[in-house]
């Protein structure tokens, strides 16, 4: 069974196929799909870095050294 999604830009399916280095266009779309998601956690993570205190930041990061 093939899945297709209409109405997608073949130029930027293409170009997206290039940076992500995928093969199909499926591979293409999940790996975009898990960018986003993954670009989502990483802005929350600075979100919540930014209204910690510098000295608990301080702490953390000498614990994560141990």
């Amino acid at each position: 069974m093939t899945m297709t999604v209409e109405g997608i830009e073949e130029p930027t399916l293409a170009e997206a196929r290039q940076i992500l280095g995928t093969e199909s266009n499926m591979d293409t779309v999940n790996a975009a799909l898990r960018e986003v998601v993954r670009r989502r956690l990483v802005d929350q993570f600075f979100t919540d870095m930014s209204t910690r205190d510098p000295a608990e930041l301080e702490r953390m990061r000498l614990e994560a050294w141990r």
